[in-house]
């Protein structure tokens, strides 16, 4: 094969392989794709609270700090340390679920605690090529 026509071909292989890694979603911020008539659910205002049967339990307290959003936080999890803190998020709950698997927002969140602070929440990507968004 002659040099030229091998350049040509190395150019267009390179090209191509540095364009698709660079088509990646964007990750959204969580402010940005919770719509503006959403209100944040509190305990006195949640229609179905949780029913405690036994006294191992306590009350539920909205959690300090930018985790709480008036878009919908649920199935939280703490590590044993209490250091780290995921949770699954979507912006708004009345999007159907398979739309909300694209969305750019919705999914599992973590949150780190220093100095007694919770962080801004990060959403977990595995691999931009294996996200459904």
């Amino acid at each position: 094969m002659p040099p030229l026509v091998c350049m040509m071909v190395i150019t267009v292989v390179m090209g191509g392989c540095i364009a698709s890694q660079e088509n990646h979603s964007t990750i959204l911020s969580r402010y940005e794709i919770i719509p503006d008539d959403a209100v944040k659910m509190t305990p006195e205002t949640d229609v179905f609270p949780p029913v405690l049967h036994s006294d191992a339990w306590e009350e539920p307290v909205p959690m300090e700090g930018p985790v709480n959003t008036a878009g919908a936080e649920d199935s939280p999890f703490i590590t044993p340390d209490g250091s780290t803190f995921f949770f699954f998020f979507t912006p708004d709950v009345k999007v159907p679920p398979e739309k909300q698997l694209i969305d750019g927002a919705t999914g599992i969140w973590w949150s780190k605690k220093e100095s007694g602070i919770w962080g801004e929440p990060e959403r977990i990507v595995l691999h931009y090529d294996v996200s459904l968004d």
